[in-house]
């Protein structure tokens, strides 16, 4: 993304967690995706709500962030709750595939036989 200008209708938390790490801001790229909850973005602002337990100072990095880069976008607090965090959507995403690799009777007998084991990581193949 050059310019907000240019992506303003098309702005997401997953697009700005992108520029962030391309960016070369690995914290705050995590941050954002810890404790961000996206509500909307119009006309240069960016409107999110906070996560409990968020850094007192992620929206003054945020808006640090964009100023430094030259990125015509102002972040504010919102009172609506928005989406989901990124962690949220990732998190409720496993869950959706373990409930649905669980019903399979190989990972059933396999979880039977190795006690006290759980299923960690699902990739597609």
């Amino acid at each position: 993304m050059e310019s907000a200008t240019n992506d303003v209708a098309t702005m997401t938390i997953e697009g700005l967690v992108d520029i962030l790490k391309e960016k070369k801001s690995f914290i705050l790229s995590q941050d954002v995706a810890r404790y961000i909850r996206f509500v909307g973005f119009d006309k240069g602002i960016l409107s999110v709500n906070l996560e409990e337990g968020y850094p007192r100072e992620i929206i003054k990095n945020l808006n640090h962030f964009f100023d430094e880069n030259k990125y015509n976008i102002k972040v504010e607090c919102s009172l609506e709750r928005g989406e989901d965090t990124l962690e949220q959507k990732k998190k409720a995403l496993f869950n959706k595939q373990l409930d649905e690799v669980s019903q399979n009777p190989i990972l059933k007998e396999i979880l039977t036989c190795f006690t006290n084991s759980t299923v960690a990581n699902i990739e597609e193949l």
